[in-house]
């Protein structure tokens, strides 16, 4: 029999559920699913649905198909909370099922936890449920920030994907207050407002950054964008932000929308060049260039890559036509020749204000025309003064030598006001004198390429450094060996400052554990890298190191260096001065200072002198003495100072701080007066805390 027979059945009998519950009489007709759910929908209201379950076992499908044709929200709820009925059906079906009905139920289930845990509504779920609700519930569920947080525990992208999709702003803005977003999830949000209240926010958020704001404006419609860009001026100006950062990643469409009305904006000549010169290729194309000045014409003949903000430079094309596109340009020159080099420097001239980028590890850090020209004519000058007869060796020496004369670990590093990228910026390095161990590897590598030394720069995690490759080292018997080896740039500053021996210069890997170990025996692993330096067996003796650095007038002709002169010049103060230990003080500090000039702005390696040489003499006896940086409390800037502390029994305490007016001096001051005028960095006091 079919299903036609059974509906006959159906339609005769008073007591339809007995039918459907008797396996034994269902079992009499041949019936698919679809016929048996018709049949079901059709015979039984929404009460007997549910007792259907009583009497009859269902696969999980046709479980949610009989739950599916309930019109009865009461009832449902009744099925999706009995346990019985919902074995076996899984949370995408339940899922389901409750997004089809009204928000009422949709908010209790959002606030049944055990619901929610007994069948494993992840937060996936948990926002399509949310998402289903209408606006005015959608919008009440979001500021429930308890339930939403606490208890659903959705992530911040769910909450702002389901808060992009409310059409009130004000709904947004308040639910951005409550939740304290991040900048770029608040920015999500925004971009999906209209015109009018991203502009709002955009002049009222003093948190965003000047590359949040651009992502903003870049969502506003052209017209409201460009009367943006006129009437607020004096905003973009104070947030460094120039039109072309804004129109450069503008959609093809919208770019030829904005250069139909650049004529009618109130833009400058040399703004409107950078608009032209970094439009997309294709919309260049297509541009009507017949009644353009000559000089927007140039700029539209630029280069531009596919991405980013800046051109592409020919150095065959005549370097005038790039005049006032300074922002536009970021040269990377680190592998340029001589005749590159020397374009470059003219267009430095020409373009005083781009910028010129060296990279570690693939990031690029940007230093500017000035310090480009300057560190380029200091590394000339000691490149056109090495002997042609010198050996790779020598070079290295004087390179090494020249590299801690010029310039001192960064004396801010590891502060608040540190700068990560200009103590790491190769130009500006040279060009400021401070660096940090990466950034001054990358200067010594750079000179030691132009000169043909072959090296890499070594990482430790910690610290930087380099291995030198296949280099040619002279051995205290008159022989030669040639290998690979090390040079610790960053640990030599202090020595070749003050004129001393590099204890770190053409060593063994070997030799560069032993000085990871300190005094107390603990192993700062600085050098280790046993896979990179396990082939660094080459270590200059010290006698061959005393006659090397004689071979290059950095050492006299026994091999000693220029320190031996201020150690014993420092010992015979303290021999002097035994008995007077104020007198014996000022006259090291004094020493110091004769020695040198410029310690008050090394200071690093003066730290370094002060602490291990002159401070540390037989006859300087203190229970306490430390050498160390505060700042100025009248100096926004924070920038670093030495000071000198000693707390001794015969002279109590001492205060000397370094002046750095032009006449480098330390001054002694009084406690009160320290206390009064200096202030020590947060991050040192933290670290002084923890140790």
């Amino acid at each position: 029999m079919t299903a036609q027979d059974l509906r006959k059945v159906l339609e005769q009998t008073d007591d339809k559920l007995s039918i459907f519950s008797s396996w034994e009489t269902l079992g009499k007709y041949e019936l698919k699913i679809s016929e048996f759910l018709d049949l079901i929908n059709d015979f039984l209201n929404d009460e007997e649905k549910l007792r259907l379950f009583d009497y009859m076992q269902f696969n999980s499908y046709v479980k949610g198909e009989i739950i599916d044709l309930v019109s009865d929200e009461k009832i449902i709820l009744q099925m999706i909370n009995n346990d019985n009925i919902m074995s076996g059906i899984d949370s995408y079906s339940i899922v389901s099922m409750i997004e089809k009905m009204s928000d009422s139920i949709k908010q209790q289930v959002l606030h049944n936890q055990e619901f929610i845990e007994k069948h494993q509504i992840d937060s996936y779920y948990l926002e399509r449920i949310i998402s289903s609700l209408t606006e005015e519930k959608k919008a009440e569920v979001l500021m429930d920030i308890d339930l939403i947080k606490n208890k659903l525990h959705l992530e911040d992208y769910k909450i702002t994907k389901i808060l992009k999709e409310l059409p009130s702003d004000e709904a947004k803005d308040k639910a951005i207050e409550i939740y304290q977003f991040e900048n770029y999830e608040k920015i999500d949000v925004l971009k999906t407002c209209s015109d009018s209240h991203k502009l709002d926010i955009l002049m009222k958020e003093e948190s965003f950054t000047k590359y949040n704001i651009i992502d903003i404006l870049q969502t506003l419609d052209i017209k409201t964008m460009s009367e943006f860009l006129v009437e607020q001026k004096e905003f973009c100006i104070e947030k460094q932000i120039h039109p072309y950062e804004i129109v450069k990643s503008l959609e093809t469409d919208q770019q030829r929308e904005f250069v139909e009305r650049l004529g009618d904006i109130d833009l400058t000549f040399n703004e409107k060049k950078e608009i032209l010169a970094i439009l997309k290729t294709d919309v260049k194309q297509n541009l009507d260039t017949t009644n353009f000045p000559e000089e927007y014409k140039v700029a539209i003949s630029m280069q531009v890559p596919e991405y980013g903000n800046k051109i592409i430079v020919d150095w065959e094309r005549n370097l005038e036509d790039y005049r006032g596109l300074d922002n536009l340009i970021d040269i990377y020159p680190e592998k340029f020749k001589e005749e590159q080099r020397n374009k470059l420097i003219k267009l430095c001239d020409i373009c005083p204000n781009m910028e010129i980028s060296s990279t570690i590890n693939g990031i690029g850090i940007s230093s500017n025309a000035t310090d480009y020209k300057a560190a380029e004519e200091w590394i000339s000058s000691i490149i056109n003064n090495l002997s042609p007869e010198y050996s790779k060796a020598q070079k290295m020496a004087v390179i090494d030598n020249a590299i801690g004369k010029k310039i001192s670990y960064s004396p801010d590093f590891d502060t608040e006001v540190f700068d990560s990228a200009d103590c790491r910026a190769l130009w500006k390095i040279i060009n400021s004198g401070y660096g940090v161990c990466n950034g001054i590897a990358k200067v010594e590598k750079y000179i030691f390429d132009r000169v043909g030394i072959e090296s890499e720069i070594i990482s430790s995690g910690t610290h930087a450094f380099l291995k030198i490759k296949d280099i040619e080292l002279p051995l205290a018997n008159g022989e030669s060996v040639k290998g690979n080896t090390i040079i610790d740039p960053t640990w030599n500053l202090t020595s070749h400052r003050f004129g001393g021996k590099p204890n770190n210069f053409c060593i063994s890997y070997e030799e560069a554990r032993k000085n990871d170990i300190d005094s107390e025996g603990k192993d700062h692993n600085c050098h280790k890298n046993d896979e990179q330096l396990k082939d660094a067996t080459l270590n200059l003796d010290e006698q061959s190191l005393r006659r090397l650095f004689t071979s290059v007038d950095l050492a006299d002709k026994d091999g000693k260096f220029p320190i031996k002169d201020l150690i014993e010049k420092s010992e015979l103060i303290d021999k002097v001065y035994a008995n007077q230990p104020e007198q014996n003080i000022n006259k090291q500090l004094l020493l110091l200072k004769k020695t040198c000039p410029e310690f008050a702005t090394c200071q690093n390696s003066s730290m370094g002198i002060l602490s291990g040489v002159l401070l540390n003499n037989n006859n300087l006896k203190f229970n306490k003495c430390v050498v160390d940086r505060v700042y100025n409390r009248t100096d926004k800037e924070k920038r670093p100072i030495i000071f000198v502390y000693i707390d001794s029994d015969e002279l109590e305490q001492k205060f000397y701080v370094a002046d750095n007016k032009d006449e480098s001096q330390f001054v002694e001051i009084s406690q009160e007066e320290f206390t009064k005028q200096f202030e020590c960095y947060e991050e040192d006091l933290k670290r002084n805390k923890r140790t």
